[in-house]
């Protein structure tokens, strides 16, 4: 019992340190917030569109459609302009797109492509072949530091993660107190045993 603490009490040390690294190496690491917009000209169909401050940079991205189906080509934009001037950015920018899955490695499904500059704007065309959750990854080079925008995206009807998440917890949360029952119950039992062993050696 002591020796299962003392690896609980490592996975969990372990898992905050690895927290810590990852925060302290991605300082310039951004999760965008989503918004769905309607168009006027197609007004049956969401348009999905983020907005993040990067240091001296603001970026919007729109993607159409903005809720896409397994097999869809989406249209995605992204204006990254200067805080103080209003300037496009003139660098390169690279796009990822990644299968978000629960468990193991998140698969590159799209990239990473390198845009330039194109009417005020990126444009990238990624498809989402497969009913999931996506995460677009956009980085660039600017201020002398690395910058990585990560953007959620959904294909389809997936479902929510966090459902898994609680499926799972319900799941060990009944098996521990399983476990604990079954001890309880043997703790019972031995002490049974132990009152009825004077009697019978009488």
């Amino acid at each position: 019992m002591a020796n299962l603490s003392l690896k609980l009490k490592s996975v969990y040390i372990a898992i905050i340190l690895g927290m810590f690294i990852s925060l302290s190496a991605w300082s310039h690491h951004i999760l965008g917030t989503p918004h769905y917009a309607y168009n006027e000209e197609y007004p049956q169909t969401p348009t999905l569109t983020y907005k993040a401050e990067m240091g001296e940079y603001n970026v919007n991205m729109t993607c159409f459609p903005g809720r896409p189906q397994p097999g869809d080509r989406t249209s995605l934009h992204f204006y990254v302009q200067h805080v103080g001037t209003e300037k496009p950015f003139s660098g390169t920018v690279t796009l990822t797109v990644f299968k978000d899955n629960m468990i193991g490695d998140d698969p590159i499904v799209y990239g990473p492509i390198e845009g330039e500059l194109e009417e005020a704007m990126f444009k990238f065309s990624p498809q989402f072949m497969d009913e999931a959750n996506y995460i677009i990854r956009l980085e660039f080079y600017a201020d002398g530091a690395p910058w990585i925008l990560d953007l959620p995206m959904v294909a389809g009807e997936p479902g929510s993660p966090w459902s898994v998440i609680g499926g799972v917890g319900m799941g060990f949360a009944a098996f521990f107190i399983v476990i604990r029952a079954i001890r309880i119950k043997q703790t019972r039992r031995a002490k049974q045993e132990v009152r009825l062993t004077p009697e019978t050696a009488s």
